[in-house]
Formats: structure tokens, C-alpha cells, sequence
């Protein structure tokens, strides 16, 4: 790739700096050195990215394909190494009716219940380019169904409902899926990869100041113990705070205030439930001052409410959490943590580059930090330029697409608001009357005007059609498709059959996750033995 830096120090022994340090070294080879500068205290899984979603965080579905593959790491192996669970769609849970937070969905108007899934594949059924929920669109309003979007364009919502696995026990897929997993026990395993694997070293200290030269790039950054790290490209991994870019260089943040209220979360952990079984989803729980997730593992549940401290205090937002969850108030253990959604300005800075939280952060409503961390180390190897003369076309293009990047995720956000019906607190009056952008004062007069969407717009279809509480909106074009109805009939009856089939002989997610796992066990007990 014609890469010729010879060293990267990494600053942040965050999740977010070993996975970079991790897919870096894979991808560059033993060429480039790389360092990670780890502060003091610093445990794994402690950064700032992962203190908005907790101790459980969630995956991406292509992680295996694009991180782990490529490093020579089957699954079933980190899987269990991380306790990791999984992801097959997130649930949202009284998005369209007013009341208090539970986890019980609320009745709709038209008697179904307030909750629909988003598969993690989404919309990719499509049939003369025109995707299938616009079909079933068509057959509600003509009464052909009464079906609701996910459960007719889905073959996942009733095998969810039942909490089945999306794989077969004997290992084959059935499902597309992300997973859940142990925030700080996913950490270790990447350093453990990074350093044994890949050669990666460490160094401890606390950032102090960064070395430049005349041209403005740093050489090296100096702890506050005195320890002088060289390099020639630095990457900013230490959450929020972004202490290499925002601190050390001075690069100003932008906020969201004026978009996203929320500006706080809460967490904590519970037992594993043991009646219902390990749920393979995601829960996304609307509530009168923000919104709670849930992520299950196998032996406990990651929880955790986003909410705005302009409406909330944190021990009212505490208390409640831990009422909802069945813990006592008084004794739960919760953490607080800030939610300072906004971006810098520039992520990448002469030779620094900052990745994760540290470049942008945004209310977690798609719960996968990791997949926006993944995309920009995969955009960094293929702008990284030869020589430093080069870079000035790299660095303006990066920064251009991270911040579309970080405008997508911030409007995905907002959407969940604007195109929901709530309206009954002042959280919701107040977070429904922001200002929107263009794209998405686009998206929703194409949606409403029944032009159907496509390309990366797609990824809204399911939230936004399933938030609509009226009649569904039909793109005028079908009307004139007479075989493309026909054949999107035969498509939607075609996914019934498979939700049976699946419903028959996928094994719980319980039953495939408890093999997993305590095949792991038994492995270590006998090394032990030995």
C-alpha cells in the first residue's frame, strides 16, 4: 500500500486503542511498530466509549468477517474468551405510546403491541429495486394483512420472541447477527492479541504533552512521569476527552445540544433471568425522559438509561433504574457517567488521528460503538499516505468523511424523535421540536411523499415505517407493478414458511450459548488438571 511510517504509537489502552492497535498490526505487518501508551488505573474497559453502554457492549455483525477473519480467529474461539452472547435485531418497546418506563409493551391504538424488531441485516429484499416493506405497505392498505412490518418482511421477530439462536448446534448459520459481550474481558483479548500475536508493546503513563516539530507534527508524546514515546503517527484513543487531539493540540469540539438533549446515562449490571432464557436482542426501551437498553449475556444483563439532566436528576434517574431492573435502590451499584455527544472538528490533525469516542460520540441508540471504530481503521490504511508531502489530500478527504460519518449517526438519532409520535412530557416536547438537518427533512418528504428509499437510506426503512402509527405509505409506482406484487406475495408467504421451520429446529439461544461456554470451562479444567 506503499505505507512507509515505521511507527504508531497508540495513546489509550482503552477498547477503543486496542482494537486499533490490534487491526493495525494485522493489517500492516511487522514492518510498522506499534505502541500503546497505557495510563495508570486505566482497566480495561474503563474508557469513556465504553462508560455509554456499561460493562456489556454490543458488536457488529461484521466483525468476524472484517476484524477477526482476517487475524486467523475463528468465533466459537473469542466468543468464549468474551462471554460474548448474541445480536440478532434490536427490540423497541413503547416508542409509539406515552407512559412510563416498563419493559411490558404498551397496547397500540389498533390493538398490537407497542414493539417491533430492526434486524441487524435490515432491508435487503428487494424486488424491481423497490424494497420489500414498500409491498407489504401496499397489502396493508389494500387489507391483504394485518401483519405488522417486522413479522411480515422478517423471518427473525417470532423466532426472537421465542429466543432462539441463530445458529443451528451444529454450528451453521440461519440468521444474520451481531453479539453482545463483556466489555472488559473483550478489551484483554485484543490486548492479549495485539501484544502476543502482533508483537504490539505497551508503555505506562499518563499523557503529559506532546513534542512537535517545526511543521507541526508531533514526534513524540511525554508522560507526566517523564517517559518520551516516539513516533510517526499517533492516534488518539483515550475517549471523549480526546486528550492527544483536544487536549495536547488544542483541536476545538462541537457539541449537539441543539439537536440531542439527552447529555447523561447511568448503568448498572443484573443477575441473569432464568426462566425465560438468554434473549438475543438488544432492548430498547422508550421512557418519559430518554430511553433504557438491555444486553444480555450469559450469566448476567448489561442496563443502562440515557436521559437529559436538564429533566432528570442523576438519583432520580438512578432509582428508577433500579426499580425497573427489580433491584433495591438503596443497594444497587450504578455507574454515572457524562454523555458529551458532539465531534472535533477535524479528526485527523497533521500526524494524529483520533478514533472512537475520542473523534465523535453520539447517543447509542445503533449500541455499536465498535462498528463506527472498525469503519474508520479501515478508511485510516487506505488514506495513509507514503510520505508526509502526501497527506494533505488523505487528511481533508478523512476528515470530510468522518464528519458525514458522524452526521449520519447523529440524524439516525434524531429520527427516532422526530418520527415518533410521543409527545407527552416535556423530554419529548422539547427533543421533538429541535431543528433538523437537511438530510433528514429530506428523508422524511421522500418518505411521505411515497418515493421509495434506497442505498444507504435503507438502513432507516424499518425504524421509520414502524414508528408511523397510521396507514403505511404506498409508492405510487406499484400500482402499476402487477407481477412485482405478485412476486413480493410469494416473498413475504416464502419468509412465513421459513419463520416455521426455523421456529422447529433452531435450538434456544440458552441452549447453543451454555455449550459454547462450558465447553470453554471443561477445556480449562483440564488444562488445570494437567
Amino acid at each position: 500500500m506503499g505505507c512507509r511510517i515505521g511507527r504508531i504509537v497508540v495513546v489509550g489502552g482503552t477498547t477503543a486503542g486496542w482494537l486499533s492497535a490490534a487491526y493495525l498490526a494485522g493489517t500492516l505487518g511487522s514492518a510498522v511498530r506499534i505502541t500503546v501508551l497505557e495510563a495508570p488505573g486505566e482497566t480495561l474497559g474503563s474508557d469513556a466509549d465504553a462508560a455509554a453502554t456499561g460493562d456489556v457492549q454490543a458488536l457488529p455483525a461484521e466483525m468476524q468477517n472484517d476484524f477477526f477473519d482476517p487475524l486467523g480467529i475463528q468465533e466459537s474461539d473469542w466468543m468464549r474468551a468474551c462471554r460474548a452472547s448474541f445480536r440478532v435485531a434490536a427490540r423497541y418497546t413503547n416508542w409509539r405510546t406515552g407512559g412510563p418506563a416498563q419493559w411490558a409493551a404498551r397496547e397500540l391504538p389498533n390493538g398490537g403491541a407497542d414493539r417491533f424488531y430492526d434486524p441487524v441485516g435490515g432491508s435487503r429484499t428487494e424486488i424491481s429495486h423497490v424494497a420489500l416493506p414498500y409491498y407489504w405497505a401496499w397489502r396493508r392498505n389494500a387489507g391483504e394483512t394485518l401483519e405488522p412490518l417486522d413479522r411480515a418482511c422478517f423471518r427473525e421477530p417470532p423466532l426472537l420472541d421465542a429466543r432462539r439462536s441463530p445458529r443451528w448446534l451444529d454450528g451453521r448459520a440461519a440468521l444474520s447477527y451481531g453479539w453482545h459481550v463483556d466489555t472488559a474481558l473483550f478489551t484483554a483479548y485484543l490486548r492479549d492479541v495485539a501484544t502476543r500475536r502482533w508483537g504490539v508493546e505497551t508503555a505506562r503513563g499518563s499523557l503529559g504533552r506532546a513534542v512537535r516539530d517545526a511543521r507541526g507534527d508531533v514526534v513524540a508524546v511525554v508522560t507526566g512521569q517523564g517517559l518520551r514515546v516516539a513516533g510517526e503517527l499517533f492516534l488518539d484513543c483515550t475517549g471523549t476527552p480526546a486528550d492527544l487531539l483536544a487536549g495536547a493540540l488544542g483541536e476545538p469540539r462541537a457539541g449537539e445540544a441543539d439537536r440531542l438533549l439527552c447529555d447523561r446515562t447511568v448503568t448498572l449490571t443484573t443477575p441473569a433471568g432464568s426462566d425465560a432464557g438468554i434473549a438475543p436482542y438488544t432492548s430498547l426501551l422508550a421512557a418519559p425522559d430518554g430511553w433504557l437498553w438491555r444486553m444480555p449475556l450469559l450469566d448476567r444483563t448489561g442496563v443502562g438509561r440515557v436521559y437529559a439532566a436538564e429533566f432528570t436528576r442523576p438519583e432520580d434517574a438512578a432509582r428508577e433504574l433500579a426499580v425497573l431492573c427489580g433491584l433495591d435502590p438503596e443497594e444497587a451499584e450504578v455507574r454515572h457517567n457524562s454523555l458529551p455527544q458532539g465531534r472535533l472538528r477535524r479528526v485527523w490533525v497533521k500526524n494524529c488521528v483520533a478514533i472512537g469516542g475520542s473523534a465523535s460520540l453520539v447517543e447509542p441508540l445503533d449500541t455499536s460503538r465498535t462498528g463506527g471504530v472498525l469503519h474508520a481503521l479501515r478508511r485510516l490504511v487506505r488514506h495513509l499516505p507514503s510520505a508526509a508531502e502526501e497527506r494533505e489530500a488523505a487528511v481533508d478527504r478523512f476528515n470530510r468523511e468522518a464528519e458525514c460519518r458522524h452526521r449520519a449517526d447523529r440524524d439516525f438519532a434524531q429520527l427516532h424523535y422526530a418520527f415518533g409520535p410521543r409527545r407527552d412530557s416535556p423530554f419529548w416536547s422539547e427533543q421533538t421540536a429541535r431543528p433538523l438537518s437537511v438530510a433528514v427533512r429530506d428523508l422524511d418528504a421522500a418518505y411521505r411523499s411515497g418515493l421509495p428509499l434506497s442505498g444507504g437510506d435503507l438502513r432507516h426503512l424499518t425504524v421509520l415505517a414502524s414508528l408511523d402509527t397510521g396507514l403505511p405509505v404506498v409508492p405510487p409506482a406499484l400500482a402499476r407493478l402487477d407481477r412485482e406484487r405478485e412476486e413480493a406475495a410469494e416473498q413475504i408467504e416464502r419468509i412465513a414458511r421459513q419463520q416455521r421451520i426455523l421456529g422447529e429446529t433452531l435450538p434456544s439461544a440458552s441452549e447453543y450459548l451454555t455449550r459454547l461456554h462450558e465447553g470453554a470451562s471443561r477445556r480449562s479444567g483440564r488444562a488445570g488438571d494437567e
